[in-house]
C-alpha cells in the first residue's frame, strides 16, 4: 500500500507539474496578448509599424524638398516697355545709343519671378535610419532599437512636367525589451513598400507594411516560452504644401492606418485596428555656411474608430481612444546628393482606456530617430 501510494503520489505529482506547465504556458501566451499590445504599441498600432512608418514619411518629406530644390533657376524677367512683343521690348533700347538702362534694376525688383517645370527625368535614392524608442503603460517600461533601409526610385514627369511619381521599398529590424513580473525580449524584422505621388504642393502616398514577430517570455513565476506572430498594416495619405515668404511652409495632412495581427505566418487572426489621424507640419530653410537648415515641427490627432482582439470588438483600444504624435526635426543638405536628418518625437493617449483594467495608464511613448540619404540621377 505505501508502495503503491507513493505511486499515486509521484504520478499526481507529475500530472500537477505538467498541468502547471500547460497552464503557466497559456498564462504567458495571454498576458503577451493582454500586455505587449499596452507597451510596445502606440495609439493601438503597432509601435513597429508606427516607426517604420515614420521613417517612410521622413524620407518622402526630405524627397519632395529635393524634387522643389531641383527646378531650373531662372533670371527674372524684365518688365515690358508695351503690351506686346516686339524686338523693342526684348532688347534693351538704350544700347544703341551709349546709355545705360536707367530702369534695369527696377524692372528686375519688380519682375514676377516665374515658377519653372521641374526636369523631367529617374532619380535615385538609398536611406539608413536608426530609432530607439520607450514606451511606458502602468508602469511597464518597453525599450525599442531599429535600424531600417530603405531605396526608392522617383520618376520625374509623369502627366506634367512637374508631378513625380515615386516607389519607395524598406526592410529593416526591430529588438525590444518589456521588463517586470514578465520579461518579454521581442524581435521583428519587418518590411515595406510605398507608392507616392506628387504634383506641386499636393501629395499622396500609400504604404504597406509586413512584420514577423518572435518573443521570448520568462519570469520568477513562469516558464520561459516562445511565441511567434506576424502582422500586416496599410497606410494612406493626404497632403497639400502651401508656401509663404521668407522660405516658411505649412503642410497640412490627413490619412489613414489599418493594422491586423496573426499567429506565426499569417495563421489565426488575433485583432485588427482602424485609426484615422489629421494635423499639419510647419517649417522652414535657412543657410548655415555652405549648407541648407531645414528645421520643421509637426503635431497630428488620431482617433481609433475601430478595433478587436480574439473576435471580441473594442476590448484593447475603445473607439473613444484619441491620441496625439508630435515631433520636431532638422534635416541638414551638406550637398546636392546628401542629407541627413535627426528628429524627436512623441505619441500619446489623450482619453480612453489602453487595458480593461481599472486605473490602467494611458500609453505613452517617446523616442528619437536618425537618417542618412544619397541621391543620384
Amino acid at each position: 500500500m505505501a508502495i503503491l501510494g507513493e505511486r499515486f503520489e509521484s504520478e499526481n505529482e507529475m500530472r500537477f507539474r505538467g498541468f502547471s506547465s500547460v497552464s503557466a504556458a497559456a498564462a504567458a501566451a495571454f498576458l503577451l496578448i493582454l500586455a505587449q499590445p499596452a507597451a510596445a504599441q502606440s495609439g493601438g498600432i503597432s509601435l513597429y509599424q508606427q516607426i517604420n512608418n515614420n521613417a517612410v514619411q521622413n524620407i518622402l518629406q526630405g524627397l519632395r524638398d529635393q524634387i522643389r530644390a531641383r527646378r531650373p533657376g531662372s533670371l527674372p524677367a524684365r518688365l515690358a516697355f508695351s503690351a506686346g512683343g516686339s524686338d523693342f521690348d526684348a532688347r534693351n533700347p538704350f544700347a544703341a545709343t551709349g546709355f545705360d538702362d536707367r530702369f534695369g534694376a527696377l524692372a528686375y525688383a519688380k519682375a514676377p519671378a516665374g515658377t519653372p517645370a521641374i526636369a523631367s527625368g529617374w532619380l535615385y535614392g538609398a536611406n539608413l535610419i536608426g530609432s530607439g524608442e520607450r514606451s511606458m503603460t502602468a508602469g511597464i517600461i518597453t525599450d525599442t532599437a531599429s535600424v531600417t533601409g530603405a531605396f526608392d526610385v522617383t520618376k520625374i514627369g509623369i502627366f506634367t512636367g512637374s508631378d513625380a511619381l515615386t516607389f519607395m521599398g524598406t526592410g529593416g529590424d526591430a529588438s525590444s525589451h518589456q521588463g517586470g513580473l514578465l520579461n518579454v525580449d521581442t524581435t521583428v524584422p519587418s518590411t515595406s513598400a510605398t507608392l507616392a505621388y506628387l504634383n506641386g504642393g499636393f501629395s499622396l502616398d500609400l504604404t504597406s507594411f509586413v512584420g514577423w514577430t518572435r518573443s521570448a517570455l520568462s519570469g520568477p513565476v513562469f516558464v520561459p516560452t516562445v511565441i511567434k506572430g506576424s502582422s500586416v498594416g496599410f497606410t494612406g495619405n493626404v497632403q497639400y504644401r502651401f508656401d509663404f515668404p521668407y522660405s516658411v511652409f505649412i503642410e497640412p495632412g490627413i490619412g489613414m492606418t489599418y493594422s491586423e495581427g496573426y499567429t506565426a505566418n499569417f495563421g489565426t487572426k488575433l485583432s485588427d485596428t482602424m485609426e484615422v489621424h489629421a494635423g499639419a507640419r510647419l517649417g522652414t530653410e535657412m543657410k548655415w555656411m555652405t549648407y541648407t537648415v531645414q528645421p520643421a515641427v509637426a503635431l497630428f490627432a488620431y482617433q481609433i474608430t475601430d478595433s478587436s482582439a480574439l473576435g471580441v470588438v473594442g476590448p484593447i483600444f475603445p473607439s473613444s481612444a484619441i491620441g496625439y504624435r508630435g515631433s520636431g526635426k532638422i534635416n541638414v543638405v551638406w550637398s546636392a546628393n546628401f542629407s541627413s536628418y535627426l528628429e524627436v518625437h512623441a505619441t500619446g493617449q489623450a482619453s480612453g482606456p489602453s487595458k480593461p483594467i481599472a486605473t490602467y495608464n494611458t500609453t505613452q511613448t517617446t523616442g528619437f530617430q536618425a537618417g542618412l540619404r544619397y541621391t543620384w540621377n
